[in-house]
This record gives C-alpha cells, structure tokens and sequence, in this order.
C-alpha cells in the first residue's frame, strides 16, 4: 500500500469517526425511534473505522516486517559495508555534538 492510499485511509478513518460523533451527539438531543437509529448508525459507523484502523495497522506491521527482513539481509550480505556506514554516521554525529557542545 503506497503513502498516498495509507493518507486516504487515515482520512476516511477520521470521517468516519467524525461521522458517528455527529450521528452519536444528535441522538442525545433527538428522541424516540430517531436517537436509537442515530446511535445505531452512529455505533455502525465507529465500528467500520475501527476495522479499518486494524488494516492499516496489519499494512504497517507487515511493512515493517518487510523492511526489517530487506535490512536484515542486506546486513549480511555487506557487513564491512553496513559497518562503513554505521561507522560514519556515528562519525557525523560525534562531530555535530562536539561543535555543538564546543559553542556553549
């Protein structure tokens, strides 16, 4: 799932909640047949979102499983490699905190 589609499902997660806030808010004014058909539709609308929300977490559990394995793999496959370059990102990063520290 791209970026963009994973955005319009967080989106369409957050209508719908806002949806069944609305629904849930006017069946505590509403009466009578009205506020029970409200709220089910209101309790309709939140359990779809709910759904939804465990599907993208599924796409994101399953992302991060994918690039765990791709690194994981790359690792072993290039060690001096991935040393060199943990290496000289922690090589980076001692040196932006030593210039920030030598300035105070």
């Amino acid at each position: 799932m791209s970026v963009s589609n994973i955005n319009a499902a967080g989106n369409e997660i957050t209508s719908l909640f806002s949806q069944a806030e609305r629904m849930l808010e006017e069946a505590s004014t509403a009466g009578g047949e009205r506020a029970a058909e409200l709220k089910k539709q209101g309790m309709q609308l939140m359990a779809d979102g709910i759904a939804k929300a465990k599907g993208l977490e599924k796409v994101a559990r399953d992302s991060a499983k994918a690039l765990a394995n791709s690194t994981d793999t790359l690792v072993h496959e290039n060690p001096w490699r991935a040393m060199a370059i943990s290496g000289a990102i922690g090589a980076a990063a001692g040196l932006i905190i030593g210039i920030a520290i030598a300035k105070e």
